[in-house]
Order: structure tokens, then C-alpha cells, then sequence
């Protein structure tokens, strides 16, 4: 009975190493026909690719200061691309990189058609003789001599956003009092300095913004409005008042404190 039991035992040993490889081999079967399929697929795009070349490419968009032929053009190297084939990223890093683009949206249309629609930047204000601020806060190389009549909004050491968010709140405290916000500068220190349609240029400082105009505001109709073809420069850096720099021709022959007649400004 020993016997018997041995040899059974010696026979299981033998027998498990065939099972092994039986099992091996049943797994690089399943291995090839999951792989079979994804080759017969990438052939058969590939030759689709092929048959199937991108042959027109419609052209969207409003375009005012954005060259439409100089679009056309560098779309003109993608037709006869493969229509799956073709590096939709690419496209849009390319017309991506041309000044005036805000945005770009491209379609695949079946079976041989791309759909490009491309958003133009809006000019907001000149940040300065080289670049126009668009309405999203970009800055953005641009000839500005057609925009002059735009604002003049540049921050040397601030974000664009912050600079727009800055002239729009100024912007509207002068509308209370009818005048018109033209330019807003911001040095390298943050100081502000603005300037009015009429020439009139102001100095805010960095500190306490808010409650100078608030206060030039509050006395503008009364003492400033009266003379305001006189005075060039107001400069509110002071904590209780402020400076008025006189146009030359006003000074000329008279006593710059006479002008105000003793007023407390």
C-alpha cells in the first residue's frame, strides 16, 4: 500500500509540468487574439488615412484686423492630410500663435472636411506705442497708430487685469462729474498716474487712491471745473490737500495764489 501510494505521488510530479506548459500556451493564444484586432485597426486606419485625405477646409470667423488671406495660407499645407491623421493640436498651435487670434475651434466634418472657426481679439486700450490690450486682459504685438483713440492703460510691475480693473473703477468715478478717463499709468514703484480728455493730468501716488478722487471729485465742479483750461497737473499725493501746477501762459504776470482767490482747496 506504501508503494502504491509512493508511485501515485511520482507519477502527479510528472504530470504538473505538462499542465504548466499547456497553460503557457493557451495564454500567448489569448495574448494574439486581443492583439490581432488592434493591428487590423491601425491598418485599416492607416489605410483610410489614405483614401481618405482632408480635400477642403471651411474658413470661420469675423475678421476685422486678422489677414484672412495670410489664414488661408497656412491652412493650405494641411489639405491632403489624412482625415484622422491630421494633428488637430498642431492646427491650433499655429493659428494660435498669429497676434490677433483670441480663439480657435476646428471640427473634423465627414467624410473629408476640417471646420475652423477662429475668434478675433477685441482692442480695448493701448498698453503702449507697440501692443493693444484685448477685452480678456491679453497684451499683444499690434501697429497701434490706427488706435489712437483708444485708452492708454500700461502697469509696469501689475498685471494687465488688475491695470483694466483699475481704469474701469476710475473711469467711472469721473463720469460722475462729466469728464472723460483717457490714460492710466502705473510705474515701476506702483504709483498711478492718470489724465483727462481735456489734457488735465492728475497724480494719485500709491496709497489711499480711492479716498483722493473721492475727494477731488467731491470739490471738482466747484473749484477745479472753473479753471480747468489753467491748470495742467494736479498732484493729490498729499494727505491734506493737494499741489496744482499752473499752465505757464496763466502764470505769466500774475501771483499763483491770487488764482484762487484765497479759497481753501
Amino acid at each position: 500500500m506504501f508503494g502504491f501510494r509512493k508511485q501515485g505521488a511520482q507519477a502527479k510530479r510528472k504530470m504538473s509540468p505538462v499542465k504548466s506548459s499547456s497553460f503557457r500556451w493557451r495564454k500567448s493564444y489569448n495574448w494574439i487574439f486581443l492583439l490581432l484586432p488592434i493591428a487590423l485597426a491601425g491598418h485599416y486606419l492607416s489605410r483610410m488615412n489614405e483614401m481618405m485625405p482632408i480635400r477642403s477646409i471651411q474658413l470661420a470667423g469675423s475678421f476685422e484686423n486678422l489677414n484672412q488671406r495670410e489664414v488661408e495660407q497656412a491652412l493650405q499645407p494641411y489639405i491632403g492630410q489624412g482625415f484622422f491623421a491630421l494633428d488637430i493640436h498642431e492646427l491650433q498651435e499655429t493659428l494660435n500663435a498669429r497676434p490677433w487670434t483670441e480663439s480657435v475651434s476646428i471640427r473634423r466634418v465627414w467624410p473629408d472636411k476640417l471646420r475652423v472657426t477662429i475668434t478675433e481679439k477685441k482692442p480695448l486700450a493701448r498698453w503702449d506705442d507697440r501692443h493693444l490690450l484685448s477685452e480678456s486682459a491679453r497684451v499683444y504685438p499690434a501697429d497701434t497708430a490706427p488706435f489712437a483713440q483708444l485708452p492708454l492703460v500700461h502697469a509696469h510691475s501689475h498685471a494687465p487685469e488688475w491695470a483694466l480693473h483699475q481704469f474701469a473703477r476710475l473711469e467711472a468715478q469721473f463720469e460722475s462729474v462729466d469728464e472723460k478717463l483717457v490714460a492710466l499709468r502705473v510705474d515701476s514703484r506702483g504709483a498711478i498716474d492718470i489724465e483727462l480728455l481735456n489734457g488735465l493730468q492728475i497724480k494719485l501716488g500709491r496709497s489711499d487712491v480711492d479716498r483722493k478722487i473721492e475727494r477731488l471729485v467731491s470739490i471738482y465742479r466747484r473749484q477745479i471745473l472753473p479753471r480747468r483750461e489753467q491748470i495742467l497737473r494736479l498732484d493729490l499725493r498729499y494727505s491734506n490737500g493737494f499741489a496744482v501746477a499752473w499752465k505757464k501762459e496763466v502764470l505769466q504776470g500774475r501771483d499763483e495764489a491770487s488764482i484762487w482767490s484765497n479759497t481753501n482747496v
